[in-house]
C-alpha cells in the first residue's frame, strides 16, 4: 500500500489547523454574544444546587429537632405534667415550620379538654379548622372533635353545630360518617327521635361506613326501640 506524498500530509494539516481556528473563532464569537448569560445560567443552577442542598439539610435538621421537641411533650402529658406538656404544645404549634406544628395544636386542644377546659379546648380546634379551611382532612378532623367535645360539655347551639356539619356530612368528605353519627346525636339530644332514628338507621345500613360507628347506630336504634 502506498504512503501519503508529503504534500497530502501537509495539506490534511493545514485543514486541521483551519478547521480548528474556525471552531475557536465561532466559539470565541459565541462566547462574546452570550457569555455572560452563560456566567449568569451557571451562577443560577449552582446557586440553586447549593441552595437545595442546604434546604434539605436545614429541613432535616428542623424535622428532627421539633419531632424531639413533640415526644418530650408528649411524655410530659404521659407523665401527668399536664400543665408543662401545655406549654411546650402551644410553644411547638407556634413556631414549628414542620407538619408537627399542627400536630402540637391537636395535642394542645386534646389537653386542654382532658384537664376540663372545654371551652378552650373548642375554640382552639375551631381555629385549627378555620386556619386549614384548604384541606379538608384537617379541617374536617378538627371540627369533628370540637363538636364532640361541645356536645360533650353541653349547653351547645344545637343549629351552629347543624351548620358545621352538614358539609362534613357530604358524599366525597373523609369524615362523613363521624358527621352522620354526630347529627343523629344532636338530633337525639334534642328530642327528635325520628330524625335521630334516620340517621342511625342509614349508618347501620351502610355497609361503607367503618363497622364500629354502624355498631354504635344498631346500639342507638335499639335504645330508641327501633
Amino acid at each position: 500500500m502506498l504512503e501519503k506524498p508529503v504534500a497530502d500530509h501537509t495539506e490534511d494539516a493545514l485543514i486541521r489547523e483551519v478547521n480548528d481556528e474556525l471552531r475557536e473563532e465561532q466559539m470565541m464569537k459565541l462566547w462574546q454574544r452570550y457569555g455572560g448569560v452563560l456566567v449568569v445560567v451557571a451562577i443560577v443552577i449552582v446557586v440553586i444546587v447549593a441552595g437545595y442542598q442546604g434546604w434539605k439539610a436545614y429541613d432535616i435538621s428542623t424535622r428532627t429537632s421539633e419531632g424531639g421537641r413533640f415526644q418530650n411533650a408528649l411524655q410530659l402529658a404521659q407523665s401527668g405534667d399536664t400543665a408543662a406538656a401545655l406549654s411546650a404544645m402551644s410553644a411547638l404549634s407556634n413556631d414549628a415550620a414542620s407538619g408537627y406544628g399542627m400536630l402540637a395544636q391537636f395535642q394542645e386542644a386534646a389537653l386542654l379538654n382532658k384537664q376540663g377546659d372545654a371551652v378552650n379546648a373548642a375554640l382552639l380546634y375551631q381555629k385549627i379548622a378555620r386556619e386549614n379551611i384548604g384541606n379538608v382532612a384537617f379541617s374536617g378532623l378538627a371540627n369533628i372533635l370540637g363538636i364532640m367535645v361541645e356536645i360533650n360539655a353541653g349547653g351547645y347551639d344545637p343549629k351552629a353545630l347543624e351548620f358545621r356539619l352538614t358539609s362534613i356530612a357530604d358524599d366525597v368528605h373523609p369524615y362523613r360518617y363521624s358527621a352522620r353519627e354526630l347529627l343523629g346525636i344532636i338530633a337525639l339530644e334534642a328530642g327528635d327521635s325520628e330524625k335521630a332514628k334516620a340517621a342511625f338507621t342509614n349508618l347501620s345500613n351502610d355497609d361503607t361506613a367503618p363497622k364500629g360507628l354502624r355498631e354504635r347506630a344498631k346500639n342507638l336504634l335499639q335504645r330508641l326501640g327501633a
